[in-house]
């Protein structure tokens, strides 16, 4: 039987989610696809390397293999599927991380606020822990530790799309505006030689972008510049980068750090804004389900291609085009107006 031939069962499904949320965070906590990287292993094995009671753990491998994470053979031995590579910690785009942080009490007691963003628009983050998400952050090493290593395994994904559909050949000078520790800026380098970078973002960002810019060998050709976009960017870039920044804000926010933006590009500049965009009508959408996430973390939003021109044309700039990528960014590009 279908979905559309039991949307009972389907509903059902959607419901009892939450179960397949914490049965990978839990996986992901103890290890387990790091242990069953070189192969099946039994369950007594398992559960005395990652300190697990053995029948518990056998129920949670088994719940596993059932969503397709293991594959259950004879004496109770497991293996990784393909699906469950990704929670290796060495894999290639890693996702660990990203389940460590959203089966973390951090954000899913957030997440079990949700009604809260949704009847009074402010952030289910701060109603339960009295702050807003990136004060938490700066207050908690550890949850700030979780969070930054989450984003960037997103952002190891997302950058290989975007250069993939990208071309900064004609370009001198990139200013990546938040651009956090430098990865972009790095990669960007590395793939055109003659290239340069600017990286601007919080001041104490600023060793650990250094050090991410020396072991790539690129101190000669970009610098890291500590700052504030909401108050000055610098003025000399032929192409401005704004990564998954915009999103983190509501619309007056937003118009602010695309004028400050707009008053330091010169007349010959572009600008290209990197973000989800919404579909029209009921076009299914990762950007939809992760709009949610901004409003119950941080109080920002995804847009759709229609509401990305409002934001551009209030602050001087006219959308030039939209370019999907093969990651869930789309390539927003701006000259100004």
């Amino acid at each position: 039987m279908s979905q559309i031939d039991d949307p009972h069962g389907r509903l059902r499904q959607l419901v009892m989610g939450f179960r397949a949320s914490q049965l990978i965070y839990v996986a992901a906590k103890l290890g387990l696809a790091d242990q069953l990287a070189n192969g099946p292993r039994d369950t007594a094995t398992l559960a005395a390397a990652v300190g697990a009671a053995p029948q518990p753990l056998y129920r949670l491998l088994r719940a596993l293999a059932s969503i397709g994470l293991l594959n259950e053979t004879e004496d109770r031995m497991f293996a990784l599927t393909p699906l469950g590579q990704p929670l290796r910690r060495d894999a290639a785009k890693s996702l660990r991380s990203t389940a460590l942080l959203y089966g973390d009490t951090v954000f899913w007691s957030a997440y079990g606020q949700m009604l809260h963003s949704v009847l009074t628009g402010e952030t289910a983050f701060e109603h339960v822990h009295g702050k807003a998400m990136y004060a938490y952050l700066a207050e908690d090493a550890a949850a700030a530790s979780l969070f930054h290593e989450a984003m960037s395994g997103f952002s190891e994904h997302e950058i290989a799309a975007i250069l993939d559909a990208s071309d900064f050949s004609a370009d001198a000078t990139i200013v990546d505006v938040g651009g956090g520790q430098g990865a972009l800026v790095a990669a960007l380098l590395a793939a055109h030689s003659r290239l340069r970078g600017i990286i601007l973002d919080q001041e104490d960002l600023a060793d650990s972008a250094r050090d991410l810019l020396a072991r790539a060998g690129l101190t000669d050709r970009a610098r890291f510049i500590g700052g504030d976009f909401f108050q000055a960017v610098p003025r000399e870039g032929s192409a401005y980068l704004l990564k998954s920044v915009i999103h983190n804000w509501d619309d007056a926010a937003a118009q602010r750090i695309l004028r400050v933006c707009r008053q330091a590009m010169p007349r010959s500049a572009r600008l290209i804004v990197m973000e989800r965009v919404i579909p029209a009508a009921d076009t299914p959408s990762e950007a939809k389900l992760f709009d949610i996430n901004m409003l119950v973390t941080v109080g920002g939003q995804e847009r759709t291609r229609d509401e990305h021109r409002m934001l551009l044309r209030a602050a001087d700039f006219a959308l030039k085009c939209v370019t999907p990528t093969k990651s869930q960014l789309s390539l927003i590009e701006a000259v100004p107006d």
